[in-house]
C-alpha cells in the first residue's frame, strides 16, 4: 500500500511542476507581448486610442493568469498536506523507509 501511495505522489509531483512552470511562462510571454505592443505603438506614432482594446484585453489576461498562479500555489499546498496525511512525508525527507518498524527512526546512513 505504501508503494502505491509513493507512486501516486511521484506521478502527481511530476505533473504539478510543469503546470506551475507553464503558468509562469504564460505570464512572462504575455508581459513581453504588452511591452512589444507599447514599444511598437510608440515607434509608429499612432494615436493613443489605437491598441487600447488589445492592451486592456491583455491586462485582463495577466490578471487571470495571476489568479491561476495563486490557485495552483493553493493546490500545491493542499497536495503537500495530502502527502503528509498519506504518510509519505517521512520518505520524502529521507528520514525513514516508511516501514512500520522504522516510523520515527532516523534513516540509516550508508558507509563510505
Amino acid at each position: 500500500m505504501l508503494n502505491s501511495r509513493l507512486n501516486a505522489a511521484r506521478r502527481i509531483a511530476t505533473a504539478l511542476i510543469p503546470s506551475e512552470s507553464d503558468i509562469e511562462t504564460a505570464i512572462a510571454s504575455t508581459a513581453r507581448l504588452i511591452l512589444t505592443i507599447a514599444e511598437a505603438h510608440s515607434e509608429a506614432k499612432v494615436p493613443i486610442a489605437m491598441c487600447q482594446d488589445s492592451l486592456a484585453a491583455l491586462s485582463t489576461t495577466i490578471a487571470r493568469l495571476t489568479e491561476a498562479r495563486a490557485a495552483i500555489a493553493d493546490a500545491h499546498a493542499a497536495l503537500a498536506s495530502d502527502r503528509i496525511n498519506a504518510g509519505t512525508q517521512l520518505l520524502r525527507n529521507g528520514r525513514c523507509r516508511g516501514m512500520p518498524a522504522c516510523v520515527g527512526q532516523p534513516y540509516p546512513r550508508r558507509r563510505k
